[in-house]
């Protein structure tokens, strides 16, 4: 005899939701088995099983904007071998048949939530008589686990409350998460069944005294995708802010899709990911997540506009943002292929890609994309939003807010989009659509520079960060005004800004990549390194364990600031793929000896293999170590005063086997390399302009 038992939590079929129109939980499920003789038999979910309520009843709506709550278990209902098949059924109800919607089903194409690394308290005390506060060693998302002493009589009620921020310093941010336990007089150990929680301090209320850290358990739960990037550096601070901004991601990305925060929206917003994609798939094999996110993207689209919401899976209705959230459907493929090499995401994409961008064209006037309000939100002021979370002291103004700058970087993305269309068009030999991509790049191209440039002071729009290194990395700029732009944007850093960043979510994400682009790596090192407001030191050292939401504060766990996590693999160790080469068939190494870095050693996983770049200085020797795994060819720039001036493995690099000399550019020697390890070696020179 067996049996066939389910345990119902809330999922996102909930009262609030779209669409919605039963208390629930409901299930539809089907088993198939292959019985000894070869018979076939279904056992689907239907009128004939029988259900009871069980000792777990959700706490909260289960909806965005916080308010996912928690569970409260009565521990008096429990129903010992309720998923046995000797269980005695003859008191429970049939279960009522309920016509759900019906949405498409589709085989799970990602890895799982896994339990992963322990998280440890560190420290309990008690806030007033019968209320505890315990700090676990970091934020995390996941899974609490704590014994429930015996000595409470039957009935007592014992409250978790989490937080993310720390109720003896400031305001106890909890977003509504809790769990109750009511206890049956005897000990148990509570952990949530259904649902996990984003923190680093739990209250405690209902026990007689101070728990140990010994009744309590934690885990990290994630996607189970596996570590491909590694840092380490001579800079503390550096490897800090690497290993920060890698734990928040891994805090993000629950469920297959990276969340803007875990705790507060739990919304897998568009423009938080496009900042932060690079990042993702640097530092981790995220092959299999994002690919399984566009899917979610292709789902969520208006079918009759071509309309894309700004978060995906579109369950809520809910998330604000502006076409810098909804292009995620163009940029988001791009990566994938151009990371891991696999075209069939493009072509798999391509149609949504084309409806969204005929959709944006629609809401263009003298090819400007002017302000429209999405089917996903329909409130305007959650519309169109501009760079979201720039740094900005009380009193000052939202500068996302604001008309002028919002237009201007919105039709920089979109032009971005745009030239992205083109390429791909052109990859999947769809000739003519990357004609009229490209012609209408230009013509926007053209616009963005007749609106917002001014001739006068040589800078778009505020003439803040991003609005100069956004349109100099999408060519905006005519060759004639690029030195004059340049310079005003490395002026701004270094004085107006006094060497910090002044930018936002997309602000950050653009202006480190037209920074690596251009070489200027010391800018960003400059940037990165602070540890005064704002910046991701000051993070630090305020104690920060994730990365906030915004340079002040906001929510600890969030998204919108840790598209740095790349720089240090991408910039510091240079490794960078080619984008006329996917999947890093060819790849380059093009390490930025800057600051005062001593050494540098980086590691990246690709599909091919791993792939190296560990640099060291020595008196006055720079020694570069590289790495290229089967299959591959690389370019290996090396800081050099000549080509002739490097060595390999001791020998002039241009006569060691497998390498070649290709070039020199801008105090860099070039080699291409074949599979294998190289050790390069030449005289240390500054690098003009750094």
């Amino acid at each position: 005899k067996n049996v066939i038992a389910l345990w119902l939590g809330r999922g996102w079929y909930v009262r609030g939701h779209p669409g919605v129109i039963h208390d629930g939980p409901i299930v539809r499920a089907q088993v198939e088995m292959e019985m000894p003789g070869g018979e076939s038999v279904s056992v689907v979910t239907d009128d004939t099983w029988k259900v009871k309520e069980s000792m777990l009843t959700p706490l909260g709506r289960g909806t965005a904007f916080g308010d996912y709550g928690g569970e409260r278990y009565d521990a008096r209902l429990e129903l010992p071998n309720w998923n046995l098949a000797s269980l005695d059924d003859s008191g429970w109800k049939q279960a009522a048949v309920f016509g759900a919607p019906q949405v498409e089903t589709a085989a799970q194409m990602v890895q799982p939530n896994r339990l992963l690394d322990p998280v440890k308290p560190v420290k309990v005390q008690e806030e007033s008589p019968g209320v505890y506060l315990m700090q676990m060693e970091k934020n995390y998302t996941g899974w609490f686990q704590i014994r429930i002493p015996g000595d409470l009589p039957a009935g007592t009620m014992v409250r978790l409350e989490y937080g993310d921020t720390n109720p003896t310093k400031e305001r106890f941010q909890t977003f509504n998460q809790r769990d109750e336990i009511i206890t049956a007089g005897k000990e148990l150990n509570f952990c949530s069944r259904f649902n996990y929680h984003a923190f680093s301090f739990v209250r405690i209320t209902g026990l007689k005294r101070a728990p140990a850290l010994t009744d309590v358990k934690a885990w990290l739960i994630h996607t189970g995708y596996d570590q491909a990037g590694e840092f380490e550096s001579s800079n503390d601070l550096l490897n800090r802010i690497f290993r920060t901004v890698a734990w928040t991601y891994r805090c993000l990305t629950l469920g297959g899709y990276v969340v803007d925060c875990p705790h507060r929206e739990r919304l897998g917003y568009g423009g938080d990911a496009g900042t932060s994609i690079e990042t993702g798939m640097y530092t981790f094999d995220t092959a299999a997540l994002y690919n399984k996110w566009t899917a979610d993207w292709r789902a969520a689209q208006d079918p009759r506009t071509g309309d894309l919401p700004y978060t995906a899976p579109n369950y809520q209705d809910q998330g604000g943002g502006g076409p810098m959230w909804s292009g995620f459907c163009v940029t988001l493929p791009w990566h994938v292929y151009t990371q891991y090499g696999d075209k069939r995401v493009l072509e798999t994409n391509y149609n949504m890609i084309q409806k969204w961008l005929e959709f944006a064209h629609s809401k263009t006037v003298d090819n400007i994309l002017e302000f429209y309000v999405s089917f996903g939100i329909r409130m305007p002021q959650w519309n169109y939003l501009g760079d979201w979370v720039t740094p900005r002291r009380p009193g000052e103004p939202d500068i996302s807010r604001d008309k002028v700058a919002a237009t201007l970087i919105n039709n920089l993305h979109y032009l971005y989009t745009l030239q992205l269309a083109s390429n791909i068009a052109t990859i999947l030999n769809r000739p003519e659509d990357a004609a009229k991509y490209q012609a209408r790049a230009e013509a926007v191209k053209s616009a963005i520079h007749r609106r917002f440039f001014d001739p006068k002071r040589q800078i778009y729009g505020t003439g803040q960060q991003p609005y100069l290194a956004f349109p100099l990395l999408v060519s905006v700029v005519p060759p004639e005004h690029r030195p004059a732009v340049m310079k005003n944007l490395e002026r701004t850093i270094l004085v107006d800004d006094k060497g910090h960043i002044n930018a936002g979510m997309h602000g950050t994400y653009f202006l480190l990549k037209y920074l690596m682009e251009a070489d200027r790596n010391d800018l960003i090192y400059e940037m990165v390194s602070k540890t005064t407001w704002p910046g991701w030191g000051y993070m630090l050292e305020q104690g920060a364990t994730t990365i906030w939401e915004g340079w002040s504060g906001q929510s600890r766990i969030h998204d919108t600031l840790i598209s740095v996590g790349s720089w240090f693999i991408q910039g510091i160790g240079g490794i960078r793929l080619d984008e006329k080469a996917p999947g890093f068939r060819r790849f380059i190494i093009k390490p930025a000896v800057v600051g005062d870095l001593k050494f540098a050693r980086t590691r990246y996983k690709s599909i091919h293999g791993p792939i190296v770049s560990n640099w060291r200085i020595e008196g006055d020797t720079l020694h570069l170590d590289v790495s290229a795994p089967p299959n591959t060819t690389a370019t290996v720039y090396v800081p050099a005063a000549s080509s002739e001036a490097v060595t390999e493995g001791g020998r002039p690099a241009a006569k060691s086997p497998g390498v070649k000399a290709v070039g020199y550019e801008n105090g860099r020697a070039l080699f291409e390399i074949a599979p294998g390890q190289y050790s390069f070696a030449t005289r240390l020179v500054k690098q003009q302009g750094r």
